[in-house]
């Protein structure tokens, strides 16, 4: 029973990682609403200062944009989705069962 036990305490800590691939409508509806609010502030940025730029320096804004975007909408699908698993729960009362 403890290694069950164990097991299930060790899933809830780390079950975390599964909360970009369990992001729900809502939550990618919201993080796909980030994406365009960020990709219309990079284009207005873009607009004023690009002109000034050199083409590497281009580049670089341009992958730190991409790099920056990403991240927000990782952040933001991992923030809004939630695991609410059923049958996982119910695993937490299988120990009292089969004692």
């Amino acid at each position: 029973m403890c290694y069950m036990e164990n097991a299930l305490r060790r899933f809830h800590t780390l079950k975390d990682v599964f909360l970009l691939r369990r992001a729900g409508k809502t939550a990618k509806d919201k993080a796909n609403a980030l994406r365009t609010d960020l990709v219309k502030k990079r284009k207005v940025d873009e607009a004023t200062s690009a002109e000034t730029w050199m083409p590497s320096k281009k580049w670089r804004e341009m992958n730190a944009w991409q790099d920056y975007i990403s991240h927000k909408i990782d952040v933001s699908k991992e923030f809004d989705a939630d695991i609410n698993f059923l049958k996982l729960h119910l695993l937490s009362h299988w120990v009292e069962q089969i004692r």
